[in-house]
């Protein structure tokens, strides 16, 4: 499994495709493992928080979600978009 400090070795933010429950909580746990909080500044809970499909975290270790529209629309910026499966090897 890769860092996060590896990922967003040459990116500001990173984009993450999530794609079932089981990975979501993966997801969580891996952000709260690399020091990430929620971008209002809470920590986070793995167990009792929720993620959507699409995540992003950027390199001041804030995580937040990405809407699809934005996902889909953002051909202006080009996020580094990452399958969460790819990081954890599944």
């Amino acid at each position: 499994m890769k860092t996060l400090k590896e990922l967003l070795k040459k990116d500001y933010h990173i984009w993450f495709e999530i794609y079932d429950d089981d990975e979501k909580l993966k997801f969580l746990q891996f952000a709260k493992d690399n020091g990430c909080k929620w971008i209002s500044g809470d920590e986070i809970n793995p167990n009792d928080d929720n993620c959507g499909y699409h995540m992003g975290i950027n390199k001041d270790l804030q995580i937040g979600f990405v809407s699809m529209w934005c996902w889909f629309a953002n051909a202006k910026n080009k996020p580094r978009k990452i399958k969460f499966s790819e990081v954890i090897g599944e």
